[in-house]
């Protein structure tokens, strides 16, 4: 059984005022909410997750203004990158370039999380 010091009637008041105990020694818990929302990440994995957001804004900078206009990221699932295509002529050209924009992605976000890329015209 685990012994627990009897707490003063103040402490006592108050925490069934609030509705909770707090706890005794609160020195072994996080300082800031920073830091506590970090080892929460850490613990859970979600430290060093891939953001496709990510993706999306290297898209944009990885081809000219034109293309950026006329085909835009969709969806980045299962490592297969999405792109949606408006007109028949920029799709020709981007299924030409296509070795060269996933060669530019994977150097850029590793192979691991980009293995192909897909263009859909519409």
């Amino acid at each position: 059984m685990r012994y627990r010091p009897r707490r003063p009637l103040k402490d006592r008041v108050l925490a069934e005022w609030r509705g909770y105990w707090e706890p005794q020694d609160v020195s072994k818990y996080e300082s800031t909410l920073s830091d506590a929302v970090g080892k929460t990440m850490k613990g859970l994995g979600l430290n060093d997750r891939f953001n496709e957001e990510m993706v999306f804004d290297a898209w944009n900078e990885m081809v000219d203004g034109f293309i950026a206009a006329n085909a835009r990221p969709i969806s980045l699932e299962r490592r297969v990158l999405a792109i949606q295509v408006l007109h028949s002529t920029v799709h020709y050209e981007l299924e030409r370039m296509k070795g060269e924009l996933l060669r530019r992605m994977q150097e850029r976000f590793g192979p691991e999380k980009i293995r192909e890329i897909r263009f859909r015209l519409g």
